[in-house]
């Protein structure tokens, strides 16, 4: 079984989706799940919406794969991301400016996120590291509750615990708002001036402030950058004194402070951020968050550019919990100069047995290669 794009207008009733469509309306939201046959008003629906395509399954064994993401869930992702660093900003305004908040606004970002990482789990984190933003810190909490989330539905935290670790996350580094023009850099993951070692603790005491928010919650926005082997701070907590929510924040925090660093020069690939993290010299982390961190996000995490042993360079799309090292890609290049038709590879498939990651490329090399080929 296969899938293929169609118009909207060369839908038939009968037609299986294969792809999930999610239209925004004046009435909230509609979502159809891959699966869900297509009637005359559904169709009919969808054309008075607006949405143009759709995947739906075939049986031919044809498929047209090249688009990784349906058109609506990059819709649907771009303003569920940009909603929620809008909202993180409200949010921290209020609380400055008034002392106080409801929690009513956490939660509804929270369930929004939770939403997309159900359907497409690779399409936020992909967009996290294309967005441009000013406020550099609302969006960094936005990307480690995006991370965060993905590992506590891996480690089936119970649903109010999964909206007690996206609270925290979404509100860990708000005590930073007041050395958010200080140059920082990735040497802080190990060396926090004085002053930057406190913020957990401010951001605590602003959390506070919002009413209907849990102890749970609290205790991992103080906790996360404690570390397992006392190194961290502000109160160098070990083992057994940490709470579960703080250590996935501390994982996903260290992940997303490499890859999107509030100075760009001192950005890392994924890859070699995920090897940073799993080093075995360090014990700073739960080595329970640290084994779903990589069958989720992978040796190869999403956005990571990557040489095939053919000679080809592709972007990785998703992860292959099963076998980290044979990812769901996108081709990109025939070689190092010579761009093609992007079209999507599963490595996990056998049809591509003989193909395998040779290694990652440098985001440098990459505008290298796109420099050469604009100068052709």
């Amino acid at each position: 079984m296969g899938m293929k794009k169609i118009r909207i207008f060369d839908a038939e009733p009968g037609m299986i989706l294969a792809k999930p469509v999610v239209v925004l309306h004046s009435g909230g939201r509609e979502l159809m799940r891959p699966g869900f046959m297509l009637e005359k008003p559904h169709i009919k629906r969808l054309g008075k919406w607006g949405i143009e395509h759709i995947f739906v399954e075939t049986y031919d064994g044809g498929a047209d794969n090249n688009e990784v993401f349906s058109e609506s869930i990059k819709v649907l992702a771009k303003q569920t991301y940009e909603d929620a660093i809008t909202s993180l900003a409200r949010l921290s305004k209020n609380l400055i400016s008034e002392g106080a908040c409801e929690i009513d606004l956490i939660s509804r970002t929270i369930t929004q996120i939770l939403d997309v990482i159900a359907l497409e789990q690779g399409v936020l984190s992909l967009l996290s590291k294309l967005k441009a933003s000013d406020e550099y810190i609302y969006q960094h909490n936005v990307d480690v509750c995006v991370t965060a989330l993905i590992l506590g539905r891996s480690l089936e935290l119970p649903e109010a615990e999964q909206n007690d670790l996206g609270t925290a996350c979404l509100l860990h580094d708000l005590g930073l708002v007041a050395y958010k023009k200080q140059k920082w850099d990735n040497s802080m993951l190990t060396a926090a001036p004085a002053n930057i070692r406190k913020h957990p603790l401010r951001s605590m005491e602003m959390a506070r402030e919002i009413r209907g928010i849990s102890e749970n919650a609290l205790d991992a926005v103080a906790q996360h950058h404690e570390y397992m082997d006392g190194s961290g701070y502000p109160e160098g907590l070990k083992a057994g004194q940490i709470s579960k929510l703080a250590s996935i924040i501390a994982v996903s925090e260290a992940f997303n402070t490499l890859v999107s660093p509030f100075d760009p020069a001192n950005r890392v690939d994924p890859h070699q951020a995920m090897v940073t993290i799993v080093d075995p010299k360090y014990h700073r982390f739960d080595p329970e968050v640290l084994r779903v961190f990589v069958s989720n996000l992978a040796i190869y995490p999403a956005g990571t550019f990557v040489q095939l042993n053919n000679s080809m360079r592709a972007v990785v799309i998703n992860s292959n919990r099963d076998n980290p090292l044979r990812p769901r890609i996108l081709v990109i290049y025939e070689d190092e100069t010579k761009p093609v038709k992007p079209f999507h590879v599963d490595l996990s498939d056998d049809s591509y047995r003989d193909w395998f990651i040779e290694g990652v490329i440098s985001s440098a090399n990459i505008m290298k290669s796109i420099e050469h080929i604009m100068k052709l």
